[in-house]
């Protein structure tokens, strides 16, 4: 498969499953892409895998606008920033 055709599927993938907010359900997909070669590193701690992923869905121009909402009323409401 050609890369660009990897990082397609890839996106689609990372892009679904930002919008669950499932902390468990980014670990599965950071396992599959880290056996591929996409990752070297080890995950950080739940805690920030949980905010990440709601900065990751504020941030995103692909994940729809309720679901940027919903991530930054969490943020705010737990005194986070929405800042990378």
């Amino acid at each position: 498969m050609k890369q660009k055709e990897w990082i397609k599927i890839y996106t689609e993938e990372r892009d679904a499953v930002v919008q669950t907010f499932d902390v468990e359900k980014f670990k599965e997909f950071y396992a599959k892409w880290k056996a591929r070669g996409f990752y070297n590193m080890d995950l950080p701690s739940d805690k920030f895998i949980e905010i990440s992923l709601r900065k990751m869905a504020y941030h995103s121009t692909k994940i729809p606008e309720s679901v940027r909402l919903e991530a930054e009323k969490w943020l705010l409401d737990r005194g986070y920033s929405t800042d990378l």
